[in-house]
Parts: structure tokens; C-alpha cells; sequence
């Protein structure tokens, strides 16, 4: 009778002990059931606010852009704007200007274009390359920007550019170089280094062709919007022009002439 009673309280103690297990294992699925999810949703959010942080968008525009994309989209550019690899972008009647998510400026005057040849995601930081196609550009980097810019345009190019630039494809193509020196390149060669705060003639086959007129900063000004020419930088370029003396340098075979700096 005894042995019957223990038996039957062991097989009780089990079933409790069993239930018990159960219990738990339903709780913890139940847990888990409900603790996926969220972990998702967190991953997933966390993944977006990461995408979307790393989009190079356009946070201030001035006056009408048009963009004709990779797919042949044509349309108009608006803030929060994705830049994207492809992208041909141009003016019409109006000068424009239009600011990046990591504040470099691009001025574009009437009747310009350029093209975003390339945009790479480098960990966290842009490598951009500009095309400059036509008509007039003031482009604008940052002080102790980040990301890297690159120039082409024609058979020239500069590379890892940090600096404010003026570009000119109408009669001749010219170019400004304002804050810092810079490295020309020509069908990626290099070619020359550029001054601060130089003006330049370029000519098609990577010589210099005229470096001794200083172009009046108030015709550079009519071609943009206002805000999109620096006043310091207009004025260091009239009076560094006082500094300049005639020259001849031997280039590529060739012998160039023109005003350099003293």
C-alpha cells in the first residue's frame, strides 16, 4: 500500500515536473516568438537610418535644374534629391545653384551642364567625379571635407580637388583657380601646377595659352546667382594679379609663354 502511494506521488511529482518544463519551454518560445520581431524591426531600422544618412542629397536648390538620368528620366531637380552616378544635369534661361548633403555648392550660369560621372560609397565617405560639359561653373569644396572630388573636363582633369574653381567652355575654355594650389592633369598626365588665385587659358591639346589677363571678377560675378562668388576670393585674385611677371617655360617639347607669379 505504501509502495502503491509513493508511486503514484513520484508519477504526480513528474507530471508537475513535466508541466513545469512545459511551462517554461512555452514562455521562452513565447518570448522568442515576440522578441523577433522587434529585433528585426530594429535591424531594419537601424539599416535605413544607415542608408539614408549615407545618400548624397541635395539640401538647398536655387532657381530650375534639369535632370535627365541613367534610365532617360527626364525631370525637374527638388531638395532630397539622390544624387546618382549618371546623372546630367543643365540649366536653361536662368542661372542656378543647388547645394549637397555634404555641403559642397555647384553655381551653374544659363545655358550649362555637367554630368556626375562617377559617385562611389567609400566606407563612409563620397569619392565624386564632376563632368563639366558646357557653359560656366563655379564649384565650391568645403574646408576639411571628407569626401573626394574629382574635375573632368574635356581632355583635362584634376584629382582629389579641395578648393573653390571657376570653369568657362564658350569662345575658349578658361579656368580660375582660387584658395589652393592644384595639380592639372591632361589625358591623365600631369601637366601643371596650378597657383592660387590663377587664371588660365586652356588650349585643346594641354598647353597654356594665355595666363596674362586677369578676368574682371564683375563679369564672373553676372554669370551666377548672387552668394555664389566669394568676395575675398574676388579680391586676392585682382590684387594677385599685380604679382605676376611675363615668362616662357619649356612644356611637353613646347615652349609656353605667359604671366606667372614672381
Amino acid at each position: 500500500m505504501w509502495k502503491v502511494k509513493f508511486q503514484d506521488n513520484l508519477l504526480r511529482s513528474k507530471v508537475v515536473t513535466f508541466n513545469s518544463v512545459t511551462t517554461i519551454l512555452r514562455v521562452n518560445f513565447s518570448f522568442q516568438i515576440k522578441i523577433i520581431p522587434l529585433f528585426l524591426f530594429f535591424l531594419i531600422f537601424s539599416n535605413t537610418n544607415s542608408f539614408s544618412a549615407s545618400k548624397l542629397i541635395v539640401t538647398e536648390l536655387n532657381n530650375e535644374v534639369f535632370v535627365l538620368d541613367v534610365y532617360g528620366k527626364r525631370f525637374n531637380l527638388k531638395n532630397t534629391y539622390e544624387i546618382k552616378t549618371g546623372d546630367f544635369l543643365k540649366t536653361k534661361n536662368l542661372p542656378a545653384s543647388f547645394i549637397l548633403k555634404n555641403k559642397t555648392k555647384l553655381c551653374l550660369s544659363a545655358h550649362s551642364s555637367i554630368k556626375i560621372n562617377a559617385l562611389v560609397l567609400l566606407k563612409e565617405n563620397y569619392e565624386i567625379t564632376f563632368q563639366f560639359k558646357s557653359g560656366t561653373l563655379h564649384l565650391s569644396i568645403p574646408i576639411n571635407s571628407t569626401d573626394t572630388h574629382n574635375v573632368k573636363f574635356f581632355n583635362y582633369s584634376i584629382k582629389n580637388f579641395e578648393n573653390d574653381l571657376f570653369l568657362s567652355k564658350e569662345n575658349e575654355l578658361e579656368l580660375i583657380n582660387y584658395r589652393n594650389s592644384l595639380n592639372l592633369f591632361f589625358k591623365d598626365k600631369k601637366n601643371k601646377r596650378i597657383s592660387p588665385y590663377s587664371y588660365l587659358k586652356l588650349s585643346k591639346d594641354g598647353n597654356v595659352v594665355n595666363s596674362s589677363k586677369i578676368i574682371n571678377s564683375d563679369d564672373i560675378k553676372k554669370k551666377f546667382l548672387v552668394g555664389c562668388i566669394n568676395t575675398t576670393s574676388k579680391d586676392k585674385l585682382k590684387n594677385n594679379s599685380r604679382a605676376l611677371q611675363y615668362g616662357c617655360v619649356t612644356q611637353n617639347g613646347k615652349l609656353v609663354c605667359g604671366n606667372r607669379y614672381k
